[in-house]
């Protein structure tokens, strides 16, 4: 009968431990399904960033443009400021005294000399002091002046213009500046994740080939070194891989703060469509190019313009200047805090004009004047200097374009040939006809292959950018689709 029991309590301990078995087993489960629920959530959640959308966000969060957009309000009121001076300048005022000591006025005796000879006194004082005015005295009143002919003044108005409208040119140079940025970064980013996919394709191969290579060497058909290399390989590859992952992440920490989007904010960039940027490739090399409407050259000619009406302001400063004026109190003055017999109070107004002529400053406003020519010179050669830069830039451009589109068809036969070199490769060494050295060798140079694709691709991206910006058309990035 101990047998029995014993084998019966045994079955019960085991029928336990299975269902423990079974529970754990369960909450694992339930445990990882939950974390790839959660990761899948997390990666749904990334909102895919287009060029357009990161284009228009950086546009409007970009820190930089928030300054120059401030440096163009800034620049309006200036103008207005300046307007406002062409306009009546109203002021009123008011004023209330006490009188402590009042006044004294020192005069000849005439009194004693008005008398008859007989009623003089012939000591009285050769002098007399007489009080003037009352304890207490008020006023208030309204001033206007207005500038008929102030011709600098008017200058000065079309100079604050001037200003705006370089104000206006540097917000748009600076914004065309943080697209050519954005637009380069991102295109960064396409071609640095296009590469880790390159390598996941590599490393899947690799993959495969190592458990091909390890059940050969379960049979007996290959030696451990070769398993043990190609392991090496793998490995190394999948490193590698990881490193450029990273490079990923930090160029995308670097878009973000070109956005102005937060650090911590989780971002995924949309995948590259190469045949989608040949079409837009193809269209920026038809465009015509006119310096005369590029931002930086127009920007130079507004400085030019400047420097113009800065000349003619020292020019204005020997010109007359005329201004009306127009006055108006109400005058109060009493001995008693104004009430009582001495409480009197009266108006007073004046109007008339004020006439300024310039007749000797030294020589000063002819040496301005000088200085100003001087200064038109120079921006008439940074003109001319700056087109012929524009023009090279353009030029340059173009060269750089088509020699990275030679090079990134080169690249990409390339990676094709590296790729049937493996597989073939691959084949022979199944076949006893290659060695694991030739496979290595041929893996290797696929990976250099698809990394010198990968930077090639950046470089035809970054000269594309290049060239619209050096043609001025980089904000037709915004509309691209």
């Amino acid at each position: 009968m101990k047998p029995i029991c014993k084998s019966a309590t045994d079955g019960k301990k085991t029928r336990k431990l299975l269902g423990l078995c079974r529970r754990t087993l369960i909450i694992k489960a339930t445990c990882v399904g939950c974390c790839i629920f959660l990761a899948l959530s997390n990666l749904l959640a990334q909102e895919v960033y287009s060029l357009q959308h990161c284009i228009e966000y950086a546009v409007k969060n970009n820190q930089n443009l928030k300054k120059t957009r401030y440096d163009r309000e800034k620049a309006a009121y200036a103008r207005k400021e300046v307007l406002g001076a062409l306009l009546p300048q109203v002021s009123s005022s008011a004023n209330l005294n006490n009188n402590l000591k009042k006044a004294k006025f020192i005069m000849p005796n005439f009194i004693n000399s008005m008398l008859p000879p007989d009623a003089q006194d012939p000591d009285a004082s050769k002098y007399m002091t007489i009080e003037m005015g009352m304890a207490y005295n008020a006023n208030a009143g309204v001033a206007l002046n207005q500038q008929i002919v102030n011709f600098s003044l008017f200058n000065a108005l079309e100079i604050a213009k001037t200003a705006e409208n370089m104000a206006a040119l540097g917000a748009e140079s600076s914004e065309e500046d943080v697209i050519a940025q954005t637009a380069t970064l991102f295109y960064a980013i396409q071609s640095t994740e296009y590469a880790v996919k390159q390598m996941e394709k590599s490393i899947e191969l690799m993959d495969r080939m190592q458990e091909t290579i390890e059940a050969n060497y379960a049979n007996g058909l290959v030696k451990k070194v070769d398993v043990d290399r190609l392991k090496v390989n793998f490995v190394n590859l999948t490193t590698q891989k990881t490193a450029i992952e990273n490079v990923a992440e930090v160029q995308k920490n670097l878009l973000k703060f070109q956005m102005g989007l937060d650090i911590n904010q989780l971002m995924r960039i949309e995948p590259i469509n190469l045949s989608l940027l040949e079409q837009r490739v193809e269209m920026a090399t038809l465009r015509p190019f006119f310096v005369e409407a590029q931002t930086p050259y127009l920007l130079v000619m507004k400085k030019q313009e400047m420097v113009r009406l800065q000349r003619k302001s020292a020019l204005y400063e020997n010109l007359p200047t005329l201004s009306l004026m127009f006055n108006y109190q109400y005058n109060g003055v009493s001995d008693q805090f104004f009430r009582g017999e001495t409480n009197y109070w009266y108006p007073t107004s004046v109007i008339g004009l004020s006439l300024r002529i310039p007749v000797f400053s030294g020589f000063s406003r002819q040496s301005k004047i000088r200085q100003n020519s001087v200064e038109l010179l120079k921006a008439e050669e940074d003109a001319a200097m700056l087109k012929q830069s524009l023009n090279m830039a353009y030029r340059n451009a173009r060269i750089k374009l088509e020699d990275t589109r030679h090079t990134i068809a080169l690249q990409r036969d390339n990676q094709k040939l590296a790729e049937e070199v493996l597989q073939i490769t691959d084949n022979n060494f199944a076949l006893g006809i290659s060695s694991m050295s030739d496979v290595l060798n041929a893996s290797q140079s696929l990976v250099q292959a698809q990394m010198s694709y990968a930077n090639a691709l950046n470089d035809y991206m970054k000269a594309y950018i290049e060239l619209k910006k050096a043609d001025g058309s980089i904000r037709d990035l915004v509309a691209e689709k």
